[in-house]
């Protein structure tokens, strides 16, 4: 299976979803009421303009929930970038014309969102120009940002790999623990029994796949053990699945043992993904591998989101 079609998603074609979590979002903050606004600003229907300044280099993201958050306020918001597209120190990128009231208060939601999504999208754009096709980001995102924070990725430049349960199978230690039991009951647990419970596994994933018409979903395995990979990419020789080999929580040298193990057995037919403790100081040795793909959770639960600010025209 090829790169693009195992891992990039299209995040932005769920942003209906983005919209409403942008409304809970912002009533979690206003919540009965801006008392300070309220207390200070005499006129609050004065129309008054402002804008938004990035206060370190990066790349933007974000642009989509700001003019969401403040078009719903009847704000006019213009901006002449897009999303990807770099910011630098000092540089106005948007600008809000309307109601102080409303400027004031959706401010903080819609910097929320720019920084947060910009943060990830400079994190993961540094290392997609290093390996360029060869980073993936995970199912580990905050809580209610899934799509916003899945096309943060893509707009960097990385793979979004599966946007959610529903978006690709992949079997993973606690799917095998539980075909263990089923298969040999409450005993201890050996290498040989594990390989039994993944032939087992890609064996009903196949079939739910065939019998359910989602052919155009991957089916990945993750495998712990040397003699694990060789297993799963034997069954692949007799069985055509699965897509992809998942090398989890491995050093590199012992990622290069499996990879040769693997590409033995089936050439380049699956794709192999490395996982775990990968950061972007060692990502580096895991890319010398020669993996294909190399997936981790710091492009999402890592990134600092990038500074910048919302000022009122004419206030310095």
């Amino acid at each position: 299976m090829e790169k693009s079609l195992a891992y990039n998603r299209k995040p932005e074609a769920y942003f209906n979803r983005v919209l409403e979590q942008v409304r809970l979002s912002l009533l979690d903050d206003i919540g009965t009421g801006d008392i300070t606004t309220k207390a200070v600003v005499r006129n609050q229907l004065r129309v008054e303009s402002a804008i938004i300044v990035a206060k370190e280099n990066g790349v933007l993201c974000g642009l989509h929930e700001a003019k969401a958050i403040l078009e719903a306020g009847g704000l006019d918001f213009k901006s002449e970038k897009t999303e990807g597209e770099n910011i630098n120190k000092g540089e106005v990128f948007a600008k809000v014309t309307g109601s102080i009231q409303e400027i004031l208060k959706r401010e903080r939601t819609v910097l929320n969102y720019l920084q947060v999504l910009s943060g990830i999208a400079t994190a993961t754009n540094r290392l997609t120009k290093l390996y360029p096709k060869q980073v993936a980001s995970l199912r580990k995102i905050h809580p209610g940002l899934l799509y916003s924070e899945k096309r943060a990725v893509k707009v960097g430049g990385g793979f979004t790999h599966r946007l959610g349960l529903y978006d690709g199978f992949l079997i993973k230690d606690n799917h095998l623990a539980t075909v263990v039991k089923e298969l040999f009951g409450e005993v201890p647990v050996t290498e040989e029994k594990k390989i039994e419970a993944i032939k087992e596994a890609l064996r009903r994933v196949k079939q739910y796949r065939r019998d359910n018409k989602l052919d155009e979903y991957f089916i990945e395995i993750e495998v712990e053990s040397l003699q694990q990979a060789i297993a799963a990419a034997q069954y692949y020789k007799k069985h055509k699945v699965p897509d992809i080999i998942l090398l989890d929580n491995m050093k590199p040298k012992k990622i290069v043992v499996c990879i040769d193990a693997i590409r033995r057995e089936v050439g380049n037919k699956i794709l192999i993904e490395s996982s775990g403790g990968i950061t972007e100081k060692n990502i580096e040795r895991y890319i010398d591998t020669r993996v294909d793909i190399v997936s981790t959770s710091k492009l999402t639960f890592s990134a600092k989101p990038l500074d910048m600010s919302m000022k009122i025209v004419g206030y310095k």
